[in-house]
């Protein structure tokens, strides 16, 4: 008849002691043999509500090109208020600006400045307003056309970038230009915005006529700041929704071009 369990043991102790330490060794083999068969315990699975991974948006990139009306000169904090800034949280959250807009720029010096760095930031949507500088600084319409062409067909070659194109506002509805023949003004400006449109078809970019959706300047005059010239805090943002408005219908095609790429 085999011993019990308790009292295979160290028969020189008590018989009711080596039982007690007996019982608690076998409770340890056994505790540790159990343990070392017991399969790896497998991490938890975490169960989402679908079965496949959210989308994740890609950062789309837009590169505003254009002179102190982009940096946001006469709006009350240019580096918010301007434009390019406003227009870009109409866009949507997954929008990342580069704004170029250098006070004072022409279109042949934003071709040196501004343009390389647009294509170097590989946009997705580029926004061009550029010709008032030139205009008050004599520039010819011819020159002002070549420049503006070869602006906008390089960032059609180099870069896959939908391009949007501002022509030049009604400027006899601004105070600083007053002083002008306005009959000969407005003629002047639609021999400069024909030119506008011209190199836009040449390089497949698309036109925003301010010069259409701005002549409610005339019935609101706070779209423009303090010093009759620049867009003021409520203009720019004006300004914006004109761009917005042109652009949302490519919006779709735009991202779905990033998330592609």
């Amino acid at each position: 008849m085999p011993y019990p369990i308790g009292q295979v043991y160290h028969s020189g102790l008590p018989i009711r002691r080596r039982a007690t330490l007996g019982m608690l060794l076998v409770i340890i083999v056994l505790a540790a043999i159990l343990t070392g068969c017991t399969a790896p315990t497998q991490p938890a699975v975490m169960h989402s509500r679908s079965s496949t991974p959210p989308h994740t948006q890609q950062t789309l990139t837009y590169v505003a090109i254009g002179a102190s009306d982009a940096f946001g000169v006469g709006t009350y904090f240019p580096d918010r208020d301007n434009w390019p800034t406003v227009l870009t949280h109409l866009l949507g959250p997954d929008v990342h600006l580069v704004n170029l807009g250098i006070p004072g720029e022409t279109v042949a010096e934003a071709r040196k400045t501004e343009l390389p760095v647009a294509i170097d930031a590989h946009p997705a949507l580029v926004t061009v307003w550029l010709g008032v500088n030139d205009f008050v600084q004599s520039v010819s319409v011819a020159d002002y056309e070549q420049q503006l062409e070869g602006l906008l067909l390089s960032l059609h070659q180099k870069t896959h970038a939908r391009v949007f194109v501002g022509n030049i506002p009604d400027l006899s509805l601004l105070p600083s230009f007053s002083g002008y023949d306005q009959a000969t003004l407005r003629a002047t400006i639609a021999h400069w915005n024909a030119a506008v449109a011209r190199a836009v078809a040449a390089s497949g970019a698309t036109l925003v006529d301010l010069y259409t959706f701005w002549n409610e300047l005339a019935s609101h005059p706070e779209y423009i700041a303090s010093d009759g010239f620049h867009p003021s805090t409520v203009g720019a943002r004006r300004l914006a929704e004109v761009f917005q408005s042109q652009i949302a219908p490519s919006l779709p095609a735009i991202r779905a071009g990033v998330d592609a790429s």
